[in-house]
């Protein structure tokens, strides 16, 4: 069955991806003349591991990660939903499955589940990703002095509704955190839904903590992540920057640097050494 998401593209992906990409194109992705609607395909149980939400466009099965554009010309943002607000499964993209659907992660051979209680009857936020983007695991960024993750990068959404599992959605960039996890840098951008009757009045996280609330709401975003892990025997995470926000012009210099290297993975000069899922 498929789910239509309402968001459509008038794609700027044949301006922005590597030579391999724009080979791919024709053939899977049929960006760049025409707006195309989006939908998702499920397959299987909720709570199983045959639970897989696929990406299709046209009828046709596409990645969530390579095959949408990241950026919108109107100058917002491309955010898929991997998790929603007041959930504990623990969802994401496959980075390494064809086609890049998105699953319950697995550890140990059994489902995982965020067990952290902020008495937010699970996460407190929209948790995602931004598609076309990676960080590069072998570069050491020099203001964390830590490598990337090897993911794309991840979307904290802060609007109060719960976004539909595998959404695709316009957002307005607000800022982001530099979170370290086990030695690595894991950056958090920080946004906002573009349908957010709010979203009209912000630029940067600075304005965000104006609001009524908001200030609460971003203390909690950077609790959560410092303890998610705690309550499953793990230390705390620690952030670069004192665990400090950056505002939207540092966020947006590190999407730019995070789509630069995943064109380079796509292209070969970063080698994928983890058996990452790319189109040929």
């Amino acid at each position: 069955r498929e789910r239509e998401q309402g968001l459509y593209f008038f794609s700027a992906f044949l301006s922005v991806a590597p030579r391999t990409m724009r080979k791919f194109a024709p053939a899977a992705l049929r960006f760049g003349r025409t707006f195309s609607k989006l939908a998702t395909k499920v397959e299987g149980a909720p709570d199983t591991t045959d639970f897989s939400i696929y990406m299709t466009q046209d009828g046709m099965t596409v990645s969530p990660w390579h095959s949408v554009p990241y950026q919108q010309p109107n100058g917002l943002y491309t955010y898929i939903n991997e998790i929603p607000k007041a959930t504990t499964a623990k969802m994401e993209v496959s980075t390494k499955v064809e086609l890049n659907p998105i699953k319950q992660d697995m550890k140990k051979g059994k489902l995982r589940y965020f067990t952290y209680d902020m008495g937010t009857n699970g996460i407190p936020f929209n948790y995602g990703l931004m598609p076309q983007t990676f960080e590069d695991p072998d570069e050491s960024h020099p203001d964390t002095g830590c490598v990337g993750d090897a993911d794309p990068i991840d979307l904290v959404e802060l609007s109060p509704t719960p976004m539909t599992m595998g959404g695709v959605y316009q957002v307005k960039i607000l800022g982001c955190l530099a979170m370290i996890d086990e030695g690595e840098t894991d950056w958090k951008i920080i946004a906002i839904n573009a349908n957010d009757p709010r979203a009209a009045g912000l630029d940067t996280v600075a304005d965000y903590a104006k609001l009524d609330g908001g200030q609460k709401q971003l203390d909690q975003v950077v609790q959560w992540f410092r303890m998610y892990k705690t309550s499953d025997g793990k230390p705390e995470n620690s952030f670069a920057f004192g665990g400090q926000y950056k505002d939207r012009d540092y966020a947006l210099r590190i999407i730019d640097e995070v789509h630069t290297s995943w064109k380079n993975l796509c292209s070969g000069k970063i080698p994928n050494k983890k058996g990452f899922w790319v189109p040929k």
